[in-house]
């Protein structure tokens, strides 16, 4: 349909030229109304400015935006993904597969299989409201605060309850556990009693995991106690609070004065020192450590490296993965820059980049893809989540350039000034509605315009044309050497 009006639309304002050339751009019309194919192969349709766009890919993607903000849907056909979003964050929702979810404010549902009737849902009014079936087809519902039942919810798999605080019975696997008036009455067991737990809080409390440890707690916090059992920690912990504590294990002993400022524990793996925390942390041995808070610190542990400066303002997070080298700066909140690097240490080559100075710009490349993409402005304080960049990252992306390959766009105040070139030489570049200059590949065909018409020319490999006051063309010399003719 789009390319129909495309062509009636260029038709009736005298778009001109009477042989075919590769020409980059079908119509511009600026912020008006722009019919285009951007460097990735895909074509593209956007009228008013950023709040209405069309576009359909190569691979079968398509976007749809009308009006921005209001609505946006996109759609993927190989990786089998749709998503759409109506004023978000008001609501949104996605398919992926079979898989189905909407979220509607507070509301949110999820439906494992849409095209079975039967099938695993989930209907949440947080937090209110809480139905669903479960895997075995269960039916379950529950009104909050009032009574009933809710699965795989909060790392549970079943959780009753009535009159909550007052009733509660959770399970995790054969891991039982009813609480009476929340949190003060608590008791965990399971069929086997590996694992068990009774709280009277804070009077009494009291764990036991039969193969790690058995803990117990008077007037928590002033007394804690802790024995643990496992062969590789074994011995007791305890906790005179605010006063002191102790751990005697036989893989790490150490003293806690004033828990927890002051700490010196030192173990086979790891050797740990508070003085006072959090200010001053040093740590040995499996990882290494060291704060100054909140002016320095460090911590590495195996390959991942973490640096700070004034916490929490300056940031740098570095990670090795084989060849692959991974860092991140940050000044919160205004600048990041994460980079990709591949080689030996004192051989690295950054193959990726991205940074972003918010709110200003942001800039992303990619060496091995060949891609570039430069935005002014970039109002989204954290990295760029699709539902942002469909509905709202258009309407304040004043200038937007793209590189893919050879090919590249360049557009300034959404059309208002665009450049485009592809391989071999094809350009376009306008300032609408002052001035149009396109190029096909290699240069076999040429055109310009002044004020959409006014003044135009347009050169082929067999003709060459002139247009005065959007009216009727005259042919010139052609390159064969016969004169003129009007037409």
């Amino acid at each position: 349909m789009w390319k129909t009006l495309a062509f009636l639309f260029a038709t009736a304002c005298g778009a001109w030229g009477a042989e075919p050339a590769p020409w980059i751009v079908e119509s511009e019309w600026g912020p008006l109304a722009s019919w285009m194919e951007d460097a990735d192969g895909s074509a593209r349709f956007r009228a008013a400015g950023p709040f209405w766009e069309e576009a359909e890919g190569t691979n079968g993607m398509s976007m749809r935006a009308y009006p921005r903000p209001l609505w946006a849907r996109v759609a993927d056909p190989v990786a089998d993904r749709t998503a759409w979003d109506f004023a978000w964050p008001v609501a949104s929702g996605k398919t992926f597969g079979k898989q189905k979810s909407w979220r509607v404010l507070i509301s949110w549902f999820l439906d494992q299989d849409r095209f079975d009737a039967r099938s695993q849902y989930r209907f949440w009014l947080m937090p209110i409201w809480f139905q669903g079936r479960d895997e075995q087809g269960g039916r379950y519902a529950g009104l909050f605060p009032l009574g009933g039942e809710i699965r795989n919810f909060l790392g549970r798999d079943r959780i009753r309850f009535a009159l909550w605080p007052f009733w509660t019975r959770s399970q995790i696997h054969d891991v039982k556990t009813t609480d009476v008036l929340w949190p003060i009455y608590s008791r965990t067991t399971t069929p086997d009693h590996r694992r068990e737990q009774f709280r009277v809080f804070p009077f009494y409390v009291w764990s036991k995991n039969a193969r790690q440890f058995e803990k117990y707690a008077v007037l928590w916090p002033i007394w804690t106690h802790a024995r643990y059992v496992h062969p590789k920690a074994q011995g007791t912990a305890w906790v005179l609070f605010p006063l002191c504590g102790r751990v005697n294990l036989n893989s790490q002993q150490g003293w806690m004065f004033l828990p927890p400022f002051f700490q010196h524990v030192r173990g086979e793996k790891l050797t740990r020192t508070y003085c006072p925390w959090p200010f001053f942390q040093r740590e040995t041995g499996l990882r290494e450590k060291f704060y100054l808070w909140p002016l320095f610190g460090w911590r590495k542990a195996g390959a991942q490296e973490q640096r700070f400066w004034a916490w929490p303002l300056v940031r740098r997070d570095q990670n090795e993965r084989g060849k692959l080298t991974l860092t991140r700066w940050m000044v919160a909140p205004v600048y990041v820059n994460a980079s990709q690097a591949q080689g030996a240490p004192n051989e690295l080559r950054v193959t990726a980049n991205r940074t972003k100075l918010w709110p200003l710009y942001s800039r992303i490349y990619d060496l091995d893809a060949e891609s570039y993409r430069l935005r002014l402005l970039d109002l989204w304080p954290t990295g760029h989540p699709p539902p942002v960049e469909r509905s709202w990252a258009p309407l304040w992306t004043l200038l937007d350039y793209r590189v893919n390959g050879k090919a590249s766009d360049l557009d300034v105040l959404w059309g208002l000034y665009r450049d485009t070139r592809r391989e071999g030489g094809a350009r376009a570049f306008s300032l609408f509605p002052l001035w149009r200059h396109e190029r096909a590949a290699a240069d076999e065909a040429r055109r310009w315009s002044v004020l959409k018409g006014l003044l135009a020319y347009d050169r082929t490999a067999t003709n060459r044309q002139m247009r005065f006051l959007w009216l009727g063309r005259v042919r010139l010399a052609s390159p064969d050497g016969k004169g003129a003719e009007p037409k």
